[in-house]
């Protein structure tokens, strides 16, 4: 009874002591804040132009990475879930996912800087890659690329959903097609407080990845699904 006690009165005290650090802490940003705005106010008041205050910027700022579900990729591993030639496929595709989407776009596409004051007439959709430029992004045979792609679609890792409409992709007219990565592998998008991807890429692989059997035969499940 006595030590059930003490963690009840660890656990206030703990509480407490973070009521107190993040009132001290408000405290201090907003002394920061007045101190700021009396410095600027001098200072326009001595040169007659408005001044303002900026910060450093922060190395990663825009800069495009992907986060990869690690306790999920573990499993896989543990599993011999997939092969030396779809781990290293995954590890170079994953430089060309769209953001929030996870679909497979070109070199060109991803990296294209983007333009001051775009209007929302003048967006640009990114090209979905095809097997074909997708082999020469990762340094590959399209006929090796292809191999791999289908056997990471068979085992629910990629979806190519096909489009409305006809292209011309190697002088023969197809429906587009669109290569999306599975995000309980690797997610291209933000992941603070809530999952910001794309709905359409949430309902393709909702029901993914739901069969997976260990080495001995044995039902396995991912220990990460946030959607």
């Amino acid at each position: 009874m006595k030590k059930r006690n003490f963690r009840i009165d660890f656990t206030e005290a703990e509480k407490n002591a973070r009521k107190r650090d993040f009132e001290k802490d408000s405290e201090t940003r907003f002394k920061a804040e007045e101190l700021k705005k009396s410095l600027l106010e001098q200072l326009k008041e001595l040169t007659g132009e408005d001044h303002f205050v900026g910060t450093s910027k922060d190395p990663f700022a825009g800069e495009p990475f992907n986060q990869t579900m690690h306790r999920n990729l573990d499993l896989l591993t543990r599993i011999n879930y997939l092969t030396t030639a779809e781990e290293s496929f995954l590890f170079r595709i994953q430089a060309y996912l769209e953001f929030k989407s996870n679909v497979i776009i070109c070199r060109e596409d991803k990296f294209k800087k983007k333009r001051k004051n775009v209007i929302e007439d003048e967006y640009e959709l990114p090209k979905a890659a095809t097997v074909s430029e997708i082999a020469e992004m990762i340094g590959k045979s399209r006929q090796k690329t292809s191999a791999i792609m289908n056997s990471l679609k068979e085992k629910e890792i990629l979806l190519n959903p096909e489009g409305a409409g006809q292209i011309i992709e190697n002088g023969r007219t197809v429906s587009p097609r669109t290569w999306i990565v599975n995000p309980y592998i690797m997610i291209c998008a933000p992941r603070k407080n809530e999952v910001k991807l794309d709905k359409l890429t949430m309902r393709l692989f909702q029901h993914s990845l739901k069969n997976l059997k260990d080495k001995d035969g044995k039902k396995v499940n991912l220990p990460a699904r946030f959607f």
